[in-house]
């Protein structure tokens, strides 16, 4: 389907490629290419009769098409999903998104964002990658940055979810997309956005109007540690606003009115500090008509949901100590997708 085995000139069938792959990941530390001469030498080439050292490896991983291996992935995803989601029935499809870097020599590395910091060694080019987490807890790549503009997450996160948004999507990620325009354009797609409010981000870009306050707390603030089982984020108030700015014409303003958001500012469990801090979520999901949720989630419900954005930290420490992102196995841009 692919044609990954099409004029291939170094005798390494794509299939071979990908076992030789799996193989270093699932059975090595740090993953080279003379890892996958040595994986390939004592598995398959006394099957195959052709030889294949690593400089072999290395001309395939740049020319091979990522979309062979990211057509395994899909498949694997789609016959695991039933499983993971068993019983499940959601109207919104969430999706917790961020991005990672690996930093690399620009002497050895022609391709990746310049990182602008100057070392004895030189300069250093940056690989940045956005990723998506779904419910099932199964990663997807989304976009590897090429462009100047993305070394900002506003324009790498903002820009990779707006073009891959679907209608029911609802995107989790941190305050660095702050852009108001990323965000009207990630409403416009269909989808939906739960991320912190920034309140002193540049030019007061995230300045709001409160149409009215949808929901009061009655319970005093926590001031004791919260118990095992207890939630670590408290909803205080939840407010409808649309973006404001003073300097806006009327057209502006109209435009920004096509967004209606929710704030709900409410306190967060500091595990580091120890301290419940003020911590405000902005969402686009509709208010319920009683004001007690916001689309299908309580407002405690949202702080639970960016709590979980936890896990992509961990997911790229998993990437990084286990399965070698940090090491780069191949430094071509095509590789470095594979």
């Amino acid at each position: 389907e692919h044609h990954v085995d099409a004029r291939n000139q170094v005798r390494l069938r794509g299939s071979t490629v990908f076992i030789c792959l799996l193989n270093g990941l699932l059975n090595h530390g740090d993953l080279t290419q003379r890892l996958l001469e040595e994986i390939y030498q004592q598995h398959y080439q006394p099957q195959t009769a052709h030889r294949a050292d690593h400089s072999s490896f290395g001309k395939r991983l740049a020319s091979i098409k990522p979309a062979f291996f990211a057509a395994i992935y899909a498949h694997l995803h789609q016959r695991m999903a039933p499983q993971a989601t068993a019983g499940e029935t959601k109207a919104l499809r969430l999706r917790w998104a961020d991005a990672t870097s690996v930093l690399l020599s620009a002497k050895l590395l022609s391709f990746g964002l310049l990182s602008g910091t100057r070392r004895q060694q030189g300069q250093y080019r940056a690989v940045k990658s956005v990723l998506a987490l779904h419910e099932d807890g199964l990663p997807h790549l989304l976009h590897v940055c090429r462009d100047p503009s993305e070394t900002g997450d506003s324009v790498a996160l903002g820009r990779t979810m707006h073009q891959h948004s679907q209608p029911g999507d609802l995107w989790i990620f941190d305050k660095g997309v702050h852009g108001r325009q990323r965000l009207l354009d990630i409403a416009e797609a269909g989808a939906f956005f739960l991320t912190p409010h920034g309140c002193q981000t540049p030019h007061g870009c995230q300045g709001v109007r409160v149409g009215k306050v949808l929901w009061r707390s009655e319970e005093p603030e926590p001031s004791a540690l919260p118990a095992e089982g207890q939630p670590a984020f408290v909803p205080l108030r939840a407010e409808q606003v649309v973006f404001e700015n003073s300097r806006a014409g009327a057209e502006q303003r109209q435009k920004w009115a096509k967004l209606p958001l929710v704030l709900v500012h409410g306190l967060r469990f500091d595990v580091r500090a120890g301290l419940w801090k003020p911590l405000t979520l902005m969402t686009n999901l509709p208010p319920s008509t009683e004001g007690s949720q916001a689309g299908p989630y309580t407002w405690g419900q949202l702080g639970e949901l960016y709590r979980r954005r936890w896990d992509m930290e961990t997911l790229f420490k998993f990437l990084k100590q286990h399965l070698s992102y940090s090491h780069l196995t191949s430094r071509s841009e095509n590789g470095i997708q594979v």
